[in-house]
């Protein structure tokens, strides 16, 4: 059976860890019988490449072993156990180091970082890793280029601009003016122009609709809107159509024709006699005189004695 960080595709037989998941690890580590009584585990990778990235990964970025010499820090990770051994056999693999090697990011970027994976991947496996040079390679690749295997980025899809049909354009004095400014904008955005840049551009775009405007309504109307001629009176509108010379003729020659057809037919309101109003059939009612009481009348009765009329002589 092979070693058991051949069989999960861990060279470095790092634990299982947040770190370990990062690159791929399964959730769950498996717990090993080593003997040795630690409670040891070993985190399981879909592929060399995972595993060696989460091994150089550790190794770069952990308190316990970043920026430090490379004989204490390998003390640390074998957990005290055969440390000179462990020691005298990585410097046989890798020419150049020594015990006060610094495994910094300069370390770990050259060609001394990766010989000194493979020579811990060859000591944790008992024999010669199985994993190809191209996985050692790329796996430095992506721990620098921060790429990660384990859960790859989401494409996004490029915004792209709609298709301007004619529903989407406006005529405006003649000229067709595209209403496709925010797809244009976020193009912009993307392509590393900036707001104020984005702003001119829409400004420039509408000063030119503007312009189109009043040269196409020149060219239909002949005249410009606001300018009024000096026989315009003040209280007409602007935008009311001045009327033409030869109607401004017929009207008064309407006119004339009225007028002496005036002339001619007498008004019948002239002609006509007016109605005479008739005298009201009702008289004011007289007023009667009380007349004088006459000397011979009788002053023992306190009666007035009533006038005698007169007799009317019959002819």
């Amino acid at each position: 059976m092979e070693p058991a960080s051949i069989r999960y595709k861990n060279p470095g037989a790092m634990w299982g860890s947040a770190l370990a998941r990062k690159w791929g690890a399964e959730a769950k580590a498996v717990t090993l019988n080593d003997g040795k009584g630690q409670g040891n585990n070993i985190a399981v990778f879909p592929t060399y490449v995972q595993g060696i990235c989460a091994q150089l990964d550790l190794w770069r970025t952990s308190p316990n072993y970043r920026n430090k010499k490379f004989a204490d820090a390998i003390a640390i990770w074998s957990g005290h156990n055969e440390v000179e051994s462990y020691i005298s056999f990585v410097l046989k693999r890798v020419p150049g180091m020594t015990r006060n090697t610094v495994m910094n990011d300069e370390f770990w970027k050259g060609p001394m970082g990766i010989a000194f994976l493979k020579a811990q991947a060859w000591h944790e496996a008992g024999k010669q890793y199985p994993a190809p040079d191209a996985d050692w390679i790329e796996a430095q690749r992506r721990v620098f280029g921060s790429i990660v295997p384990a859960s790859p980025p989401v494409q996004k899809p490029t915004p792209t601009a709609a298709p301007v049909t004619p529903a989407d354009h406006v005529k405006v004095g003649g000229a067709v003016v595209a209403t496709t400014a925010a797809a244009g904008a976020a193009a912009a955005v993307q392509h590393g122009v900036t707001a104020p840049e984005i702003l001119l551009w829409i400004g420039g775009l509408t000063a030119v609709a503007v312009v189109a405007f009043i040269i196409g309504y020149r060219i239909i109307k002949g005249h410009w809107p606001w300018i009024s001629t000096g026989n315009q009176s003040q209280g007409v509108s602007l935008l009311s159509p001045q009327p033409s010379e030869k109607s401004l003729e017929l009207a008064s020659a309407q006119l004339a024709l009225s007028s002496a057809d005036l002339l001619v037919k007498p008004s019948p309101l002239l002609s006509a006699p007016s109605p005479r109003r008739k005298p009201s059939a009702r008289r004011s009612p007289k007023t009667r005189t009380p007349r004088k009481s006459s000397s011979s009348s009788s002053k023992t009765g306190g009666k007035k004695s009533s006038p005698k009329r007169k007799s009317k002589s019959k002819s």
